[in-house]
């Protein structure tokens, strides 16, 4: 009877592990059909650095539900960017909002901007530690994404004041690309300043880079960084570019009522930046991501200064399609 009960506890406890093997193999093949259930439509997007909407959106599951799936390249340059966005190779751009004003129209494709990443701009300038006045960058080469594109002429802006004038030659502007690949050309003292924006100015600083003070009013509600798509792509992919600023504009709603503690470190763990760069993204990310057009026009107004007209005229709204972003309030 003893042994007869024993078989009966071991059969039973086999027959369990056959059970449970069973629903781990079941669960094991039922996982791609869920995901693939989903119909997550792949968004390839491309930035110069972290955005904390996105990052957000991402790490509480914002995107997939509502059906996409951004897949985040990191651009060495403004050109690969935007031409690769013009083509086709990119599905959205986030980028400088100067650089729509450069491309839209310069290789065919309209590229537009949809909304702000952040109310407030800040555009730290490093130097080389030899360089103590910024009149002592005269003769030298200048690190900058391209020449005549955004914050180059954010730099030729600030430079003025000093008495260092582009057109006059007072300079070298060198094409290095992006944050990262300035302040190497910086460290190898090919260039000996650069406007190196977060989260890569503490790039900067470990590598020795100075960062200088230099009177910013003029960059008062100035655009710097806006998500842009090519028009004739967003508007054959209506429902995935609404899922996607849908899910981005509840991330920065969520914000705006989070505990600073949590969303710093899910921004930190995201977007994989230590703790200070995730604390000045929580401090300049926009707070609806709406687009200030006062602003938008300082930018209009720098680039006519510096560079003439853009390609699409001087009408910002040849720029600007706000009607994606009125159609994805948050739910």
């Amino acid at each position: 009877m003893n042994h007869s009960g024993e078989a009966n506890i071991v059969e039973l406890k086999t027959g369990n592990l056959f059970a449970l093997a069973g629903l781990v193999i079941a669960s094991l093949l039922s996982a791609p059909a869920l995901s693939q259930g989903k119909n997550l439509t792949p968004l390839k997007v491309i930035l110069f650095s972290p955005d904390t909407g996105v990052a957000v959106a991402q790490a509480r599951g914002l995107f997939a539900a509502e059906g996409v799936e951004p897949q985040m390249i990191q651009t060495r340059s403004s050109t690969q960017q935007m031409r690769g966005l013009s083509q086709g190779t990119y599905d959205i751009a986030l980028t400088a909002f100067d650089n729509v004003l450069a491309w839209s129209g310069k290789e065919g494709a309209e590229i537009v901007a949809l909304a702000q990443r952040e109310d407030e701009v800040t555009l730290p300038l490093f130097v080389r530690p030899e360089i103590r006045t910024l009149g002592e960058l005269k003769g030298r080469k200048l690190a900058v994404d391209a020449v005549d594109t955004a914050y180059a002429f954010v730099l030729r802006k600030l430079l003025l004041p000093s008495g260092l004038d582009f057109k006059r030659g007072d300079y070298q502007l060198i094409a290095a690309g992006a944050p990262a690949e300035r302040v190497a050309s910086m460290k190898r003292g090919e260039t000996y300043a650069g406007i190196i924006n977060i989260p890569w100015d503490a790039q900067a600083r470990s590598e020795g880079m100075v960062p200088f003070i230099y009177d910013t009013d003029f960059l008062k509600g100035y655009v710097a960084s806006v998500i842009a798509v090519n028009r004739a792509w967003a508007q054959s992919h209506r429902k995935e570019v609404i899922g996607f600023l849908r899910a981005w504009r509840s991330a920065l709603q969520w914000l705006r009522t989070a505990d600073h503690d949590a969303a710093r470190k899910l921004v930190m763990t995201q977007a994989k930046v230590n703790p200070q760069a995730a604390s000045r993204m929580l401090e300049t990310v926009s707070k609806d991501g709406a687009i200030n057009v006062s602003g938008a026009k300082q930018v209009l107004d720098l680039r006519s200064q510096f560079a003439g007209r853009p390609p699409k005229g001087t009408d910002l709204k040849a720029y600007i399609d706000t009607s994606y972003f009125d159609a994805a309030a948050p739910r």
